[in-house]
């Protein structure tokens, strides 16, 4: 860094005599200009950042002693030179207890004179900004252990049934309202399809980051399973800090988000605000995703049970009189969108016409597999279009293989012996399914029925443990273990890594280095 100066002296010859008297680029230096009292020095120090003075002691209209004295207050971390034609010993003392660095005599001055004091000038600078960077750093890290330890109590709250906590038990009396915010992911099947389940704590965690280097207090737990709950204190415009906030989450980690919020007094309790927030978030079901919803005390937002659920008796009734699927669809399509039950009714309801669907095509266990697929649609139109996909399935039943048939676990050794052979390669759900020439939807139940797990988790195992073993080889920089083994985001894979072994990359290599 450049440390700017300032030259202050009477006589215009002298000014001039240390301007030229260095080269002050090659020192790291900036001359910023000079003055010829010092009444114009301080006006200059009040408007521009100046690091280091060099100043004459005896002056007009302001000496050198009361320009150290006003500087230093202007600017405490200032390093002061002071030059004289005299050995004014009397006025150096008090130049010293003002918060002078040095005392140089004009007659005898030489250039490597003044180098040396500008010099020390410098090294005590640098430690100063270094210092300031360090409480800065410590600052930042107390306060934000402060927060995840807030995080660790919120959840401890709200997991407690008997614990009522109002937001001035957990931030104190700061603020008359706070904000409450419910995150929701959207697309989340999909981003555990395309990369497992550890996958969205990490973006979760990535959402937490940019809320915490965003909105400088409040808390942002996250809620396993569910989402992330957001609160801080409101001040400005609620709705244009939830959207710029938004607006980062989304262009910084290229996901989509819904937002469900809500305004709650201070003396409120902290579970009414995340119920309500929550509860705007599920707004996403009828009016769309990646959206903001404010919560409303209105009976349109208000979700109530319909009385009217249709039975599955009823249902079969009704496909058996339509005789045509699609009319059937339509009627039900057409009933949700006008009542606009709570979700979770809807879905049921979804699954029971399904599940009477498939006993009117003559085999009702092709649906055993399909329930989380149904109650994981996070929309209507989601909703609809999986209910499209699994119909046409059922009239297609040729493309499924029944595992009544005993071939269900042939099938799933044939698909792990193609994703062993395959896994460090960008391998989908879908080639490994038309390689065993079975749908999707159907291979994605028969695998986790077979295995445990998703076909994507799976996958990752083996690239880990693939990764383990190219470590221990100690041939490969980390980013090659992180190619080979089947992960193209090095940053990625390091953070994964981490995740399940509790070991970065470089930490697992050291640790088996040193059993050895």
């Amino acid at each position: 860094m450049t440390d700017r100066v300032l030259i202050v002296d009477d006589e215009p010859i002298i000014r001039k005599g240390l301007k030229g008297f260095i080269d002050w680029e090659l020192h790291g230096l900036q001359l910023e200009g000079d003055c010829a009292n010092g009444v114009e020095a301080l006006e200059l120090i009040q408007t521009k950042p100046i690091d280091i003075l060099i100043t004459d002691i005896k002056m007009p209209l302001m000496d050198g002693l009361q320009l150290t004295q006003k500087a230093l207050q202007v600017n405490p971390d200032m390093k002061v030179v002071l030059i004289s034609s005299y050995n004014e010993f009397d006025y150096v003392r008090e130049g010293m207890k003002y918060g002078a660095v040095d005392y140089l005599l004009k007659p005898s001055l030489e250039a490597g004179e003044l180098i040396i004091v500008l010099d020390r000038c410098k090294v005590m600078l640098q430690k100063q900004r270094q210092q300031v960077v360090e409480r800065q750093i410590y600052s930042e890290h107390v306060h934000k252990l402060e927060r995840k330890r807030l995080e660790q109590e919120i959840i401890r709250w709200l997991v407690t049934e008997q614990a009522k906590m109002r937001f001035t038990d957990i931030f104190g009396e700061t603020t008359e309202a706070y904000v409450c915010a419910f995150g929701v992911l959207d697309g989340l099947e999909e981003w555990q399809e395309l990369y497992g389940k550890l996958h969205i704590s990490i973006i979760y965690e990535e959402i937490q980051a940019c809320f915490y280097d965003q909105i400088p207090q409040g808390s942002a737990p996250i809620l396993a399973g569910e989402g992330i709950f957001m609160i801080f204190p409101q001040e400005g415009d609620t709705e244009l800090i939830l959207e710029q906030l938004k607006s980062r989450i989304e262009s910084d980690l290229h996901v989509s988000i819904t937002l469900g919020f809500c305004v709650e007094q201070a003396d409120e309790w902290l579970e009414r605000g995340l119920k309500k927030s929550r509860e705007a978030s599920v707004r996403r079901f009828y009016e769309g995703a990646g959206k903001s919803f404010k919560w409303k005390d209105s009976t349109s937002y208000t979700f109530k049970p319909s009385p009217e659920s249709i039975p599955l008796h009823r249902i079969l009734d009704m496909i058996r009189e339509a005789r045509d699927t699609a009319t059937v669809l339509e009627c039900f399509v057409s009933r949700w969108k006008k009542s606009k039950n709570p979700p979770d009714q809807v879905k049921n309801e979804a699954y029971e016409l399904l599940c009477a669907l498939a006993y009117s095509f003559g085999d009702a266990k092709l649906l055993a597999d399909t329930r989380d697929r149904i109650l994981h649609s996070e929309t209507l139109d989601g909703l609809i279009e999986t209910i499209n996909g699994l119909v046409d399935e059922m009239k297609h039943p040729g493309f499924l293989v029944s595992t009544d048939r005993g071939q269900g676990g042939q099938l799933i050794n044939n698909a792990i012996d193609y994703i062993k052979s395959r896994f460090t390669d960008e391998l989908t759900l879908q080639e490994v399914a038309d390689f065993i020439h079975v749908s999707k939807s159907y291979f994605s139940n028969l695998f986790k029925k077979h295995t445990g797990q998703n076909f994507i988790d799976y996958v990752i195992d083996l690239r880990l443990h693939e990764a383990k073993r190219l470590l221990l080889m100690k041939e490969y920089k980390i980013y090659e273990v992180a190619e080979k083994s089947g992960f193209n985001d090095v940053k990625y894979f390091s953070r994964l890594f981490k995740k399940i072994t509790q070991m970065t990359p470089v930490e697992y290599r050291d640790k088996h280095d040193r059993k050895v």
